[in-house]
């Protein structure tokens, strides 16, 4: 069972709080022990960057993010069709995703865009499926890339695979769509640009351990099917592992 964690502001008020305590736990006069004094700010301050962080690597790095860059990576670098495939594909993939996730979350069938609760998920995955089902038909009739459409055959086999598995566990969706990113969009480039999208991939994972939103082995189980799931995109549009 994850434990929600408190949210970085409010870890930094109570730390401040924490700062106006005297030794023995009671209001402070200012004349405390001077090492404890110089360590509160310090923890203070380092509870807030971690804080950032976990931010960064959840809101930024959020798989509607992520997705759209890894679709316009491939579509830029292996498509003569690259324009209309992309628009397809990313609305398809990852805006309808995001706009459902956050309709849902206004009209109170779920707790937040990203639907933590396994129980709220069902719906999501069944609309999702129909967007991607539609996307992919569509991207299928206008693109020229092997890459893009293992990628839409990905995308249709990965909702299908997760809503599967959410009726009995509840995987990350920033892990995995994180892991699959890393890997195809240093594909599309350079295995080089790996030194960029692992520790990306870390931070993402990471990040939603911290937060209390998911477990370890939520975060291991996505990751995994992920970096499976870029394997098989890889050996499907026949890209060279090396």
């Amino acid at each position: 069972m994850t434990v929600p964690r408190v949210s970085p502001e409010a870890d930094h008020d109570s730390a401040l709080g924490a700062q106006d305590a005297g030794p023995d736990g009671g209001a402070g006069d200012g004349a405390g022990d001077g090492a404890g004094t110089r360590e509160r700010p310090s923890l203070s301050a380092a509870q807030n960057i971690l804080g950032r962080a976990a931010w960064v690597g959840s809101e930024v790095f959020s798989p509607p993010v992520l997705i759209a860059l890894m679709l316009v990576s491939l579509a830029v670098v292996t498509d003569p069709n690259w324009v209309v495939t992309t628009v397809i594909s990313v609305i398809a993939f990852a805006v309808i995703p995001q706009a459902v996730a956050i309709a849902m979350t206004l009209r109170g069938r779920a707790t937040d865009k990203f639907i933590v609760n396994r129980a709220q998920r069902h719906l999501f995955y069944a609309i999702v499926m129909a967007s991607t089902l539609l996307g992919a038909a569509a991207t299928l009739l206008v693109t020229e890339s092997a890459w893009v459409s293992w990628a839409c055959f990905i995308a249709v086999g990965l909702v299908a695979v997760v809503a599967v598995i959410n009726t009995v566990f509840k995987i990350s969706l920033h892990a995995l769509i994180s892991a699959l990113t890393a890997v195809v969009i240093a594909s599309a480039f350079s295995w080089w640009v790996l030194l960029a999208t692992i520790p990306v991939w870390a931070l993402v994972i990471w990040s939603r351990v911290h937060l209390g939103r998911h477990s370890r082995s939520e975060v291991i189980a996505g990751s995994t099917l992920g970096f499976l799931a870029a394997g098989v995109l890889l050996l499907g549009a026949g890209v060279p592992m090396g």
